[in-house]
């Protein structure tokens, strides 16, 4: 096995470890020797593995060794490692980043409409349309609010949001697009919030396009959050008659 794939392999073997805490926050990892003894390969290998996890920012690399790193310090990246891994409850992470996700597109939403020509008005609303009749159709409808995103960050340029909503949206669409988690969601209801949306930028007014934009993550996390609490009361009823039985 050639360096490169070798180095990706026990990265991801390490950084499962270090984020299901078999490691302590400030513990050392083994040395290079022993892990290249752990894996049987070469020290070149496990470097390029360090440094991966070094980039992610679970591990910071000292004169002391290689320590653990608070998983809060780590770059956005780390929370699609965290939802496949399960480590901390998906339905949780996904409602934390709608929260955050809700709250910039909300602002870009409205600073894009604030500085939009008639032109760019038209296209907006267009691609609204687009994105209201995706519903039900998981990769496009990621697909469009992508291409409605990238719209409004070229409208109102704003390099810092654009810069962190990549991070989010990447980690958020690249999970979301697996059917097995995609919420049981009352489209009639997103539609109707969608439509909303659509029409204050239509109007040109965009702190109604911001409230609108709020309004739909909103709700979208309450249907995670209604699933979520009915899968879980689902779960334990085998429980609760095995305990009464």
């Amino acid at each position: 096995m050639s360096t490169p794939s070798k180095a990706g392999e026990i990265f991801d073997i390490l950084r499962s470890e270090v984020l299901r805490g078999q490691y302590r926050e400030g513990e050392r990892l083994p040395s290079e020797r022993d892990l290249a003894a752990r894996f049987e390969t070469n020290r070149g290998a496990i470097r390029e593995a360090i440094k991966k996890l070094e980039q992610l920012g679970v591990v910071s690399v000292t004169p002391g060794g290689v320590r653990v790193q608070p998983v809060g310090e780590a770059s956005v990246e780390v929370l699609g490692h965290l939802l496949e891994l399960g480590e901390i409850p998906r339905p949780e992470l996904i409602t934390q980043m709608l929260d955050v996700l809700g709250a910039m597109m909300a602002v870009s939403v409205r600073t894009a409409v604030e500085n939009a020509t008639d032109e760019e008005i038209e296209a907006l609303t267009q691609l609204t349309d687009n994105l209201i009749k995706s519903l039900g159709k998981p990769e496009i409808h990621h697909e469009r609010w992508r291409e409605l995103g990238e719209k409004m960050m070229t409208i109102h340029q704003n390099l810092v949001l654009r810069l962190v909503g990549n991070g989010v949206r990447t980690q958020f669409l690249g999970v979301t697009m697996e059917p097995k988690i995609e919420p049981n969601i009352d489209l009639s209801e997103i539609a109707e919030q969608l439509t909303a949306v659509r029409n204050a930028i239509h109007e040109k007014d965009a702190w109604a396009a911001s409230t609108g934009m709020t309004n739909h993550f909103k709700i979208l996390k309450e249907r995670i959050q209604t699933a979520t609490s009915a899968m879980e009361s689902k779960d334990l009823q085998p429980a609760r008659s095995a305990i009464n039985g």
